[in-house]
């Protein structure tokens, strides 16, 4: 992970935010792709499989004909926001821009901009690319 500038703020706020360096690795398109399409593996297998688990549980048609192609679409969706994931954050602490008390960022955090809640004041923090 290499070190990289992003600008801490509120998410109902026009005050500036803080600015401050955090582990990120910066994802190439080659693996932004790759992550995109095991991701809608999985979840359209792990949805067909449901969907077909429960034609043969519940003999109920239409719990059939709403689940397949709900099953079918949500792949895509998932892999669409995977690919829009540009950076993942590493996990760190950072101040809230309100209260100043540390927020914790979790591993793999997906950036640009991430979001997060400060357990302390309540509000969403905003991480974003410091330009």
């Amino acid at each position: 992970m290499e070190p990289t500038s992003v600008r801490i703020g509120m998410m109902d706020s026009t005050r500036p935010g803080l600015v401050m360096t955090l582990p990120a690795r910066h994802l190439t398109h080659w693996q932004r792709f790759r992550r995109a399409m095991s991701r809608m593996m999985i979840v359209s297998g792990i949805a067909l499989f449901v969907s077909n688990f429960m034609l043969l549980v519940v003999p109920a048609p239409h719990l059939h004909l709403c689940s397949l192609p709900l099953s079918i679409i949500i792949g895509p969706l998932v892999a669409y926001v995977s690919w829009r994931q540009r950076a993942l954050l590493g996990a760190t602490e950072v101040a809230c821009a309100r209260c100043r008390k540390p927020v914790s960022v979790p591993e793999n955090q997906p950036g640009w901009p991430a979001r997060m809640n400060c357990l302390h004041c309540g509000i969403m923090v905003e991480l974003t690319l410091a330009t």
